[in-house]
């Protein structure tokens, strides 16, 4: 990691349409995508995340953001996608590690009593089930996450450099 970035893990957490088959996105269509909203933001939502602690594993942040949700990680922890995100106002340049959280259900997740999910500091948040296009519009690792957790596609690296393209890892 470069001076002036910091590392967030995004946890991809999704309820299949048929929960008995979980990976038919051919017949039931695209999953939804379970995303957050801060309370003092109100007009973004995202998938819950978490920065990386100076010498902390990724394993052991993503381990963080599922006990903030009352979840179990899947055994696999695997990374779905890497996205390397320019700084905005406010906000340094960061790499963002899309995790495999797997799927589950409404009845799955519990709220905390107090979160560390976005910012890494106490915080009430919100949350619903998007669908997959509304979740995936304005975030292409979140795109190609999904697509590499249900199957349809190996786990890819987003390319900001080349005008957003996508390039394969294999």
């Amino acid at each position: 990691m470069s001076a002036g970035h910091r590392l967030r893990v995004v946890l991809l957490l999704w309820k299949p349409r048929i929960e008995s088959d979980p990976g038919d996105v051919t017949t039931a269509g695209w999953p939804h995508v379970l995303q957050v909203q801060l309370s003092d933001d109100a007009t973004r939502w995202e998938p819950p995340g978490v920065v990386v602690r100076p010498g902390e594993q990724v394993t052991a942040a993503a381990a963080r953001v599922a006990t903030a949700l009352g979840i179990e990680l899947p055994n696999l922890r695997r990374v779905l996608a890497l996205d390397e995100r320019p700084a905005m106002p406010g906000a340094p340049a960061e790499f963002v590690l899309v995790m495999d959280g797997g799927w589950c259900t409404d009845a799955d997740l519990v709220e905390a009593p107090a979160c560390l999910c976005v910012h890494d500091r106490d915080c009430r948040h919100r949350r619903r089930w998007a669908t997959a296009e509304e979740a995936c519009a304005t975030d292409a690792a979140l795109a190609v996450g999904l697509g590499a957790a249900v199957g349809i596609a190996p786990a890819l690296v987003v390319d900001r450099a080349g005008g957003g393209d996508v390039i394969s890892e294999g």
